[in-house]
């Protein structure tokens, strides 16, 4: 009696999960996932240097970037405070939010934590009220992109899409214009505030209110070191480091062949030239 009741159950599960993908299937035919992001275009040099950039069709500073564009560090980071199950669940945690939901009831408390970044990017891809009913629209449509993209390709779609205040969005973006200097040679302080700001990119903004963006900097530096993701140097002379941060103006080297290309290719995200950086600056000088 005791095997048929088990065989009974594995076929009651098989069926189950057998129509539930081919529901998911039929949904995702019928209202396909179309990922569709404007750019800015930026027009680089020999080295790699951004000579100048453009808006994007909607009027965003969005540089593209892929991982190897941002340091290991950065992403380690933003994967330990909004999502560090990341690599493990398929766009949805349903452990998170199980947990979300019952401080919500219980506790009348809003957890944070329950959106992954798969969900974060849908959100930042179709933004729409924040209901029950959008909330269940967001986490299948974080499933269509984990069915149609890999995690490190929605991890650097996240890092363009990142808000930042204003119409600053990705850390490629905000690194040139709060730092004045590519992601790659941002310090441990730097990305430390690239990763908090995104929680409350307007009242976090660099510039408005940096005595309290330094603080966030701060608390966070040590959970990162709490969770080995620094050392203890590094923590130390990331809390001296002064915060010093405000909207900074884009390079503009090379303006007329900068807008002769971007003219050109108005669609590319970026365009690498034959000039070298620093001789063009020393020329322009003389």
């Amino acid at each position: 009696m005791h095997f048929f009741k088990m065989r009974k159950s594995l076929r009651l599960t098989l069926i189950t999960g057998v129509s539930s993908l081919l529901l998911f299937f039929i949904l995702n035919f019928i209202f396909p996932l179309k990922v569709d992001v404007s750019y800015s275009s930026m027009v680089l040099s020999k080295e790699g240097n951004l000579m100048q950039a453009f808006l994007s069709r909607d009027d965003k500073w969005r540089m593209k970037c892929s991982l190897k564009d941002v340091p290991p560090e950065l992403a380690k980071a933003f994967i330990y405070k909004e999502d560090r199950f990341f690599y493990y669940h398929p766009g949805v945690n349903p452990f998170a939010m199980v947990r979300a939901a019952f401080n919500n009831v219980v506790f009348r408390k809003r957890t944070s934590g329950a959106s992954t970044i798969t969900m974060q990017v849908i959100r930042l891809l179709e933004p729409r009220r924040r209901t029950v009913i959008n909330k269940i629209i967001e986490s299948l449509r974080a499933v269509q992109l984990e069915v149609k993209y890999s995690k490190d390709e929605i991890l650097a779609l996240y890092f363009d899409l990142v808000p930042y205040g204003g119409n600053v969005e990705g850390v490629q973006a905000a690194s040139w214009i709060y730092f004045g200097q590519k992601a790659l040679l941002l310090s441990n302080a730097q990305m430390a505030t690239l990763v908090v700001i995104p929680n409350k990119p307007t009242s976090l903004k660099p510039g408005r209110n940096n005595s309290l963006l330094q603080q966030q900097r701060n608390k966070w530096l040590n959970r990162f070191y709490e969770k080995t993701l620094i050392t203890k140097n590094q923590l130390e002379d990331a809390l001296t480091e002064p915060l010093q941060v405000k909207r900074n103006k884009l390079p503009s080297v090379a303006p007329h062949l900068s807008t002769l290309i971007h003219l050109k290719n108005p669609e590319l995200p970026s365009v690498q030239t034959t000039i070298r950086s620093n001789m063009q600056s020393q020329v322009e000088q003389i």
